[in-house]
């Protein structure tokens, strides 16, 4: 996968780094921020650390890191169980405690571009998605993009620990692709699946990354077509009203927790995309209002929802009904979960990062 022509360090202004470079397989970028990385393995002034694109194994050695890379185990196929794939990404998900030297050296490497999160060591409570690149055109090779973890047993309904897409191939929404596949992971659509979110509190990036998915993810279910439209853009959305019916009201009225139901959200999180996209309004005072939209029984706040100003968001915000992350690419228990719905509802399937993607 080509790397992204603009830098990503442009907007960021290093300071204490004990690493001023990084050469990830043939990518040469600067670092942000320092790690720990043992002192009489890397220095303290070190300008140039050499690191394996398939297993982050590090060195200063030029020669010690081509040798390594000649014979690396990862070199064929990544570590852990392929989870997705879809379009040539693909997410493998990898067991700190099975696979730990991987997911320390990993650690280690995403500190170099991670300011607000700390390496830990003891990485067998951490399950880590490794996304990865590769082109039908050389499928022999394929790239490591970045990656997020999460806590095996979250206390906090955590359903992502830390996000980073590798400088190189930022701002190109992937990082909303991981934020989707961490929400889907979490198997919130079935009984005993968790609804959650990010471990809070977020980076200033992070939140701005976050919300933005957020807002996305809830104009898709707002405007979500019929299944047998097969647009893909909202504004090519159109309703029709039978002649002699009544014309259907422009907005929705619901719950909080019926759309944090709907899509696996904390209700919290509802709230901050709701009104990031200004499209909700009290529903205090206005019985006729009320009466007159759909309306939930659902537990939490009850709002009134705009779908024209949904629409309109969705326009000036580019933003395509396609979930960037598709159904038919889960595999294992997901897939399965997939295919019992399908079952059920015998529809069909319609199918970005704290510090990359805006």
């Amino acid at each position: 996968m080509a790397p992204n022509n603009t830098s990503s360090t442009d907007a960021k202004s290093p300071t204490n780094r004990n690493v001023e470079h990084v050469v990830l397989g043939d990518l040469l970028f600067k670092t942000w921020y320092q790690s720990i990385y043992p002192e009489e393995l890397v220095s303290k002034d070190t300008d140039r650390l050499y690191v394996c694109r398939w297993c982050f194994r590090y060195s200063c050695d030029v020669d010690l890191y081509a040798k390594h890379t000649r014979s690396c185990e990862n070199q064929a196929t990544p570590l852990g169980t392929k989870v997705y794939d879809h379009g040539g990404y693909s997410v493998w998900e990898v067991d700190g405690g099975d696979h730990k030297l991987f997911a320390q050296n990993l650690s280690l490497f995403a500190k170099l571009f991670v300011d607000h999160k700390s390496v830990f060591f003891d990485v067998a409570t951490f399950l880590f998605y490794i996304l990865t690149f590769t082109d039908p055109e050389d499928p022999v090779n394929y790239y490591i993009l970045g990656y997020f973890s999460k806590e095996k047993l979250s206390w906090d309904a955590n359903n992502l620990a830390c996000i980073l897409i590798f400088p190189p191939y930022q701002h190109k929404q992937l990082g909303k692709l991981l934020m989707g596949v961490s929400y889907k992971l979490s198997d919130w659509e079935r009984e005993g699946g968790l609804i959650g979110g990010p471990e809070k509190p977020l980076s200033e990036m992070g939140h701005k990354s976050y919300v933005r998915f957020w807002e996305e993810r809830m104009s898709r279910h707002l405007l979500r077509p019929s299944p047998d439209s097969n647009s893909d853009e909202p504004g090519q959305q159109k309703q029709r009203t039978p002649k002699g019916s009544r014309k259907r009201a422009p907005f929705t009225c619901m719950t909080v927790q019926d759309i944090g139901l709907a899509t696996g959200m904390l209700t919290e999180d509802v709230i901050t995309a709701l009104k990031g996209m200004e499209v909700i309004e009290s529903d205090s005072g206005n019985k006729k209002r009320k009466s007159s939209g759909e309306t939930s029984n659902g537990d939490g706040p009850t709002v009134t929802i705009w779908k024209s100003n949904v629409l309109e968001w969705a326009k000036d915000h580019r933003v395509t009904l396609q979930d960037p992350v598709r159904e038919e690419g889960f595999l294992g228990k997901i897939a399965s979960n997939n295919i019992d719905e399908g079952d059920e509802d015998d529809e069909g399937q319609d199918t970005e990062s704290p510090e990359e993607d805006e």
